[in-house]
């Protein structure tokens, strides 16, 4: 069976006119997932993905999930203390 999975966010529209050909016991959820973190991944400039979904339609055109995009994941750096210098000329510039 035929899905397509297809990105929005409301205003802009990501059409998957090829689709995917997935078994009827096939993990819809986790297949609209990766769909989302390749284009996020591949899209070269900064975008606010939280508003965009994944939506999900059969072989006769039927919408059957909407899966939101997952939250991108942030790389942690730890808090480093910045040094504290203080300058006679600090209150002419702060």
């Amino acid at each position: 069976m035929r899905h397509h999975f297809h990105c929005t966010d409301g205003w802009e529209l990501i059409l998957d006119l090829r689709g995917r050909s997935m078994r009827a016991d096939g993990d819809i959820g986790k297949q609209a997932e990766a769909v989302a973190r390749r284009l996020m991944a591949e899209v070269l400039i900064s975008a606010d993905w939280s508003r965009w979904l994944v939506c999900v339609h059969n072989h006769l055109g039927e919408q059957i999930a909407i899966v939101p995009f997952p939250v991108p994941r942030r790389i942690s750096v730890p808090a480093v203390p910045l040094p504290v210098t203080v300058s006679a000329h600090c209150n002419a510039y702060c």
